[in-house]
């Protein structure tokens, strides 16, 4: 449910709800110039479709990464757009996300971002809902701050490692002189094992932009042939203890000309033992397939995974702090 805020006469120069029809290809420019190198690939998409300026701004609706921009507001002075905050709803009802916080760096150090910040925590309000998330650059303090002066708290922080797949090095499975663990197929009755171990191993909130569905490791019939009339790939390979108890898992997730995505679950007991025989199962199994990047999403401090890719020849793209603010009202006036 999109909410619309009336405001028939906005003041020329502030903050206002983002008109889709008429702003688009100057937030686009805005997310451009603030955001450039750091842009993911989903934020490069909206930039190459934004330069396409001869295009009808209805097209927009159009654009797989439409959402990302609405709503939210926008800072204007007189005819330029110099700030922008987008607001998203998620999957989880009450649960929203708050992205692209950009400010044009002549208009830095003027108290923008804020004023936008509470303008969309307003709004998060007037939706009722009860959890906003944030991502933000890990060593970028001042934005950090502003975050933390809003009563937002930090959860962790995630790096994003990225490799090339003709570059990628296969690892040893096991130091010299050991014996690696047995890994096999996730068998079909183990989905919600690993389910529970991937939680227990990962806050939910530091998966983006949703939290891991409850049946991400479920397989069977008619998730392959979902899969397979979605042109996605999915592998999942795990380890068990001398009592039959999953204590670590692998995930080879290929979507359709996108980027292989890995992920390697460790149970805590295990820390340290577990990780170098999946990920050496992971690249060598993703070595055998189409040539595409891949990339693994990990928390940053972990040293032994960390050490682990850097044998693999993986590269950290960025490294990203995830906060949350748990929404407060006012009470005697609801």
């Amino acid at each position: 449910m999109i909410v619309t805020i009336p405001a028939p006469n906005w003041p020329p120069n502030g903050p206002r709800p983002i008109n889709l029809k008429q702003d688009v290809p100057q937030v686009v420019e805005l997310l451009e110039l603030a955001f450039g190198e750091k842009m993911d690939q989903g934020g490069r998409s909206i930039v190459r479709h934004g330069s396409m300026t001869n295009q009808p701004d209805f097209l927009w609706r159009f654009h797989p990464r439409y959402n990302r921009l609405a709503p939210g507001y926008i800072w204007q002075e007189g005819d330029r757009i110099v700030g922008n905050v987008t607001l998203i709803a998620t999957k989880v009802p009450g649960r929203h996300i708050v992205a692209n916080v950009a400010v044009h760096p002549d208009y830095r150090r003027r108290g923008i971002a804020r004023a936008l910040m509470d303008a969309v925590m307003n709004q998060v309000r007037a939706r009722h809902g009860n959890v906003v998330m944030l991502q933000v650059v890990k060593d970028n303090y001042p934005a950090i701050d502003l975050y933390r002066s809003l009563n937002f708290h930090k959860i962790g922080s995630m790096a994003l490692w990225r490799g090339s797949l003709s570059r990628l090095r296969e690892i040893p499975a096991a130091r010299e002189g050991s014996k690696p663990p047995v890994i096999r197929p996730l068998s079909r009755r183990q989905w919600q094992e690993a389910y529970q171990l991937d939680v227990d191993c990962l806050h939910p909130d530091l998966n983006w932009p949703e939290p891991l569905p409850s049946g991400f490791y479920r397989t069977g019939f008619m998730q392959s042939v979902s899969n397979f009339m979605n042109g996605r790939q999915q592998e999942m390979w795990g380890i068990v203890d001398d009592n039959g108890r999953l204590v670590g898992v692998g995930s080879l997730v290929g979507e359709w000309l996108q980027s292989y995505e890995l992920s390697v679950r460790v149970h805590p007991q295990w820390r340290g033992h577990l990780e170098r025989p999946l990920l050496a199962k992971l690249v060598r199994r993703v070595r055998t397939m189409s040539r595409r990047n891949v990339r693994i999403n990990h928390p940053d401090h972990d040293e032994v995974m960390s050490d682990l890719l850097e044998q693999a020849n993986f590269s950290i793209q960025r490294t990203l702090t995830h906060m949350r603010w748990d929404v407060t009202y006012d009470r005697s006036v609801i």
